[in-house]
């Protein structure tokens, strides 16, 4: 029988990390004690199917109307825009219904993918609309206010419920270092003077990792512990 260094319990079966908190299990692994079940998810699938044939036909009736009827009169471009941002929401909404639940790890991918769509959404106006300046809004403005709303969203999460701090610590480490990197790098290329928006990002995450530190030190300790195997 295996058993989880971290959690201290026995788990029969051949599974290769424990069930509760993710780590390589020790020990020789034995025959399954129930059979396996075959979860039937042909509903699911067939849900999937119908989402991801709506999100072409939605794409592609925008890129036909963009540059195939309306071709002749002038007009700024909008098909690209929705259709960065129908495939990226798809691809979220897929990702939170496939994989297994996770509010911290949705919420952080959630992030990113939210950064990456209002970053391209921002290029394009500027180079098809040709824009006389470009003003860079989304990473002086969007991303770190989305990293301090997903830093603050986190710290509240993991007091309202232990779970999200015992097993999905290592996200809120993430995004204290998607706030922290990016003020370094503007201190050193800016000379000492960087963003507000990006200083403000830097407290917010500073406060929220002392907070977790002080009322929460033994989690974020053991958390350490399970995440580098030490």
């Amino acid at each position: 029988m295996k058993t989880c260094p971290h959690c201290k319990v026995n788990i029969g079966g051949d599974l290769v990390k424990c069930p509760l908190c993710q780590n390589l299990l020790n020990g020789e692994g034995e025959r399954d004690h129930w059979p396996k079940v075959e979860i039937k998810t042909r509903k699911r699938h067939k849900a999937f199917k119908i989402v991801s044939f709506s999100v072409i036909a939605v794409c592609i009736i925008n890129l036909a109307l963009d540059f195939l009827f309306l071709d002749d009169v002038p007009h700024y471009s909008w098909s690209p825009i929705v259709v960065g941002w129908l495939l990226g929401l798809g691809w979220l909404t897929e990702f939170i219904l496939k994989k297994h639940y996770n509010l911290l790890k949705t919420m952080f991918f959630s992030m990113f993918a939210i950064a990456i769509l209002c970053q391209f959404t921002e290029s394009f106006i500027y180079l098809a609309w040709d824009l006389p300046k470009f003003l860079w809004i989304t990473p002086k403005y969007v991303i770190p206010g989305l990293v301090s709303a997903n830093m603050i969203a986190d710290f509240v999460l993991s007091f309202i419920n232990k779970h999200y701090t015992d097993h999905s610590l290592i996200y809120m480490f993430m995004n204290i270092l998607v706030g922290v990197v990016p003020w370094v790098v503007l201190l050193i290329v800016m000379h000492g003077h960087p963003l507000i928006s990006w200083s403000i990002c830097l407290v917010v995450n500073c406060l929220a990792f002392a907070g977790l530190v002080i009322f929460r030190g033994r989690i974020v300790l053991s958390e350490f512990k399970k995440r580098f195997h030490m």
